[in-house]
């Protein structure tokens, strides 16, 4: 499994390794080891939350926040039992806390090892010959490397280079030197972006923010000039720009990799076309299991695997094969596990087009399912990011107490900013808490989100 930063399958987990090095995150923190004063949270025994006190936290945060917002925040047991809120039942937009929903949704639905295939299939007629027709099959991967496969992380598990490899491999057993190539990018209908997410949209100009709709892609279309991060599970040091046709610029790197290993391409410019039903397998790559891909997500808070799950949800359940189809998806899998939506609207499955809506009492619902589904949500529980740990609350204006105690995932879009999670308490035990900011002025609400979740920990 891989840990909480998305680093590798095989070595200690990200959770297992801070309890190791003497500071908790927030899971089953009773069985957590970090020093808090004098005291462990393991030694100390599991209080309630006091209501009022957790009353007064919040009607100090909703009295500090700048005029012309408007705020819904709540504190519940995990379990889920609401002690204090304010306007926990109004729908407002969540940005990226809305993936917490896709997060559960795929954890209860995909097994947490299946994984996404990329195949080259050859088709009949050609198996005879000195010459092949191939056709490249995108799976759902948009993680693919464009080297060998790499085991050490999530992205690039599967290398394009290694199924270059074992496709030569297969070509040679047959006499075969030249081939013309084609791709299949037809896994979910040939879809692009909707206006409100597309590269001409205010929040996605140039795919900065969001890849093309996809089958397959080399590390999510993006374009870093020769200068990738040298983690490739990290989000980098700036939002390359992307390239707008992901399946053919992998079609193109694929191309090159045969003729870097001596194979003839008959045909200069690689069509989109699916292969024939008789065509058959002779190269195959896999990618990171999908529970690691969700970890990944959510640390990263990833708009473009978001919307790859909420894509794979809707193939998997019988809906719509459409953007649109994959919001309706994740409802359906919600009520089918007993969350109610009561004002959930979902304009997508990642919270930054507009239109989405949700209370902060599915949020609180939707973590407390992280904490209490047996096992089944393991993955999307520790993929949201540790306070000044990893992803997206790596460097979160925390006070150094609450280092470690805050595992949650945030949101961020213009006139928005929003937290859902869940924190250890020094008093024993644990809280789910969210907080949701709308308007002009939720930047500036920031420091007073933060001197509220500090707050949380020792209620």
């Amino acid at each position: 499994m891989a840990d909480a930063a998305g680093i590798v399958p095989g070595s200690i987990s990200g959770i297992s390794r801070i309890y190791r090095e003497g500071s908790i995150a927030a899971l089953n923190p009773q069985r957590s080891v970090r020093k808090v004063g004098k005291q462990t949270v393991a030694s100390v025994a599991h209080k309630d939350i006091n209501a009022s006190q957790a009353q007064e936290l919040i009607d100090n945060f909703m009295s500090s926040l700048p005029q012309g917002v408007k705020a819904g925040v709540l504190i519940a047991t995990t379990a889920g039992k609401e002690v204090a809120s304010a306007n926990a039942s109004d729908a407002l937009t969540p940005a990226s806390t809305l993936k917490t929903l896709v997060g559960y949704a795929a954890s209860v639905t995909f097994p947490s090892q299946e994984t996404l295939k990329t195949t080259v299939k050859m088709e009949k007629s050609s198996s005879d010959s000195t010459s092949a027709a191939l056709t490249l099959v995108g799976g759902g991967d948009i993680l693919l490397g464009s080297g060998a496969n790499d085991a050490q992380h999530v992205n690039g598990r599967a290398g394009l280079a290694t199924l270059a490899d074992q496709t030569v491999q297969a070509l040679q057993s047959r006499g075969i030197t030249q081939v013309s190539l084609q791709y299949d990018d037809s896994l979910f209908n040939h879809d692009s972006l909707s206006e409100i997410e597309n590269a001409s949209s205010p929040v996605n100009q140039g795919y900065t923010n969001l890849m093309e709709t996809s089958s397959m892609a080399v590390d999510e279309a993006r374009n870093w000039y020769g200068q990738p991060p040298a983690n490739p599970d990290g989000e980098g040091p700036w939002y390359p720009q992307r390239y707008a046709n992901p399946a053919a610029s992998t079609a193109e790197t694929f191309a090159q990799a045969l003729t870097n290993r001596g194979i003839k391409l008959t045909n200069e410019n690689i069509p989109q076309v699916s292969a024939s039903e008789s065509a058959f397998d002779i190269a195959q790559v896999e990618s990171a299991p999908l529970g690691q891909i969700i970890q990944l997500m959510l640390t990263n808070s990833d708009n473009s695997l978001a919307q790859l799950l909420g894509r794979l949800l809707a193939l998997r359940t019988g809906h719509d094969n459409t953007h649109a189809g994959a919001s309706d998806a994740v409802v359906s899998v919600l009520k089918q596990h007993g969350i109610s939506t009561d004002g959930l609207v979902m304009a997508d499955t990642s919270g930054l087009g507009d239109g989405s809506a949700i209370t902060p009492q599915l949020l609180a619902q939707v973590q407390s399912a992280y904490l209490n589904t047996a096992g089944l949500t393991w993955n999307a529980a520790v993929g949201m990011p540790i306070s000044h740990y990893n992803g997206t609350l790596l460097n979160r204006a925390f006070n150094a107490e609450t280092n470690g105690l805050v595992r949650a995932k945030t949101g961020s879009l213009e006139g928005v900013r929003s937290l859902a999670g869940n924190v250890v308490r020094t008093n024993g035990g644990a809280l789910i808490f969210v907080v949701i900011v709308n308007g002009e002025s939720a930047i500036q609400a920031l420091p007073a989100m933060n001197t509220f979740v500090d707050g949380l920990v020792t209620l």
